[in-house]
């Protein structure tokens, strides 16, 4: 009788336009590290993008609770949804570390991270793409994410080291490694979106 019961599909959906907003968000980061000027109006559209976010995870965590079958397990959307969102939260929190700590301008290392971010963020959605279908090939687009997670970590390393090594000011130092660690962190969520996702297909394969 159950199978008789169509499956709430709108989840791919708000997957699918989460993931957009988030390649939205490290675009504008990307602008924001590259071209530092109006940066506070470049931060503001970013927090925008993530307030969007915010109304999307809510609706899938209500749709969660009012749907009677879903086409993943419950525990899978709600994780799924939750680490979306943080992927989102976190370029919001460099943007607004820029503006806050008000930085002259981004450094070398900060455009490299950025750079890697744009990259990540389109693979995994990729990724997130290939749940509808449970598509065979999302495995390409983890080792993808997988591999800009570690090039990020060596980024960050290369990144401290320097900044240990070329910068006498104690306050410059602090601020540039909680944003240098907040970029990569980044990447370390979308490595979790990616995990969550091959945790589903294998699952449901």
């Amino acid at each position: 009788m159950f199978n008789l019961i169509p499956k709430n599909v709108r989840f791919f959906d708000e997957f699918e336009e989460q993931s957009a907003n988030i390649k939205r968000a490290a675009g504008l980061l990307h602008d924001l590290t590259h071209d530092f000027a109006d940066a506070r109006a470049k931060a503001y559209a970013i927090k925008t993008v993530e307030h969007e976010g915010d109304l999307i995870t809510h609706q899938i965590v209500k749709q969660l609770n009012t749907t009677f079958i879903t086409p993943l397990d419950r525990e899978d959307i709600y994780a799924l949804a939750t680490r979306l969102d943080d992927v989102l939260d976190y370029i919001e929190a460099v943007a607004e570390r820029l503006v806050v700590y008000r930085v002259k301008a981004p450094t070398s290392a900060c455009r490299a991270l950025a750079d890697v971010i744009v990259r990540i963020t389109n693979a995994t959605d990729r990724a997130v793409k290939c749940l509808r279908t449970l598509d065979p090939d999302y495995h390409v687009h983890i080792m993808e994410v997988n591999r800009l997670e570690n090039e990020a970590d060596a980024l960050l390393r290369d990144s401290l080291v320097a900044l240990f090594e070329e910068n006498a000011d104690p306050i410059d130092v602090i601020k540039w490694k909680e944003i240098y660690e907040t970029l990569e962190i980044v990447t370390d969520r979308c490595e979790d979106v990616a995990n969550v996702i091959e945790g589903i297909i294998l699952k449901m394969a």
